[in-house]
């Protein structure tokens, strides 16, 4: 797991393809959603730093009388332009991924329930997931599939755009199969909401599994003690783990080798430090990625 205690679903899909209808079964099965739409509403509210870098970008052409963004203007604005969007999206993500990390880090530090080390199921929805690397902190990725027909006439009817309307927002996504092609998980809402349903069960038992066997180990682990502490802190700093390994056979070698040879305290003392320093540089660069 990437995070301690948590099993974190990635949640995806192009527009209207019915990730919140997803994320809804997963709340009723136990999940938790943090939704990532309702956090770029939050960060872009009157009067803080993301809203005013959106005005100052945009203009105050895209402000409502109470001052708030008003939303459907500047999603036309920025929909029919490629660099728009793009510009929005480099300031609104930053914020998003950053509040999402909050929410995530709170999760993880909350006790659960029984007060015992016990996995919960977190999602994390959100429809720029893949394209903003928030998907690389998940432990899987689900992406919500439909045709593309079904997309345009779902957003023709939820949402009241036209069919060019429409259109040209499904057009201003990325393609469809590029994100099932890193899905772990597809799920085909296409149909009727029952065979939908029946999927998200089939994984959500899946996951459940998972979530028992991690509780095993984890009670294991906490059984260790102090061996359960190390491995913690070797999994969580693997850096300094290296170094310190590296550093302490590096100085053990040294001093068996040169036993023999007359040196004086400092030189000794000197020499070591410089194996140190020269493990830890070793280990910088094995680091690298």
């Amino acid at each position: 797991m990437k995070r301690e205690g948590l099993y974190i679903i990635g949640l995806t899909g192009n527009i209207a393809t019915g990730k919140s209808v997803v994320a809804a079964m997963l709340t009723q099965l136990g999940a938790q959603v943090i939704d990532a739409d309702a956090l770029a509403h939050q960060v872009m509210k009157a009067g803080t730093l993301t809203w005013q870098r959106v005005v100052d970008e945009f203009g105050p052409g895209i402000l409502q009388p109470d001052g708030e963004i008003n939303r459907a203007q500047l999603g036309a604005q920025v929909f029919a332009n490629p660099a728009a969007l793009a510009c929005l999206e480099a300031i609104v993500h930053p914020a998003v991924i950053a509040e999402s990390e909050r929410l995530l880090q709170e999760l993880e530090d909350a006790p659960s329930i029984s007060g015992s080390a016990r996995a919960r199921v977190v999602v994390l929805e959100a429809i720029k997931l893949i394209e903003s690397g928030m998907h690389r902190h998940c432990d899987e990725l689900w992406v919500v599939a439909c045709p593309r027909e079904q997309q345009v006439k779902r957003l023709m009817e939820t949402r009241g755009l036209s069919m060019a309307e429409a259109e040209l927002r499904i057009a201003a996504q990325p393609a469809q199969e590029e994100k099932v092609a890193l899905a772990d998980v597809v799920i085909d809402n296409s149909a009727d909401p029952e065979r939908t349903q029946t999927e998200v069960l089939q994984e959500w038992e899946r996951i459940m599994q998972t979530c028992r066997q991690y509780n095993t180990i984890a009670k294991e682990h906490a059984q260790g003690g102090h061996m359960s502490s190390w491995r913690k802190f070797i999994e969580q700093h693997p850096f300094l783990t290296m170094w310190a390994v590296l550093a302490i056979g590096m100085v053990a070698i040294f001093l068996l080798t040169s036993r023999d040879v007359d040196l004086l305290p400092r030189q000794r003392l000197f020499l070591a430090l410089a194996c140190v320093l020269l493990a830890g540089l070793c280990a910088w660069i094995v680091s690298w990625e």
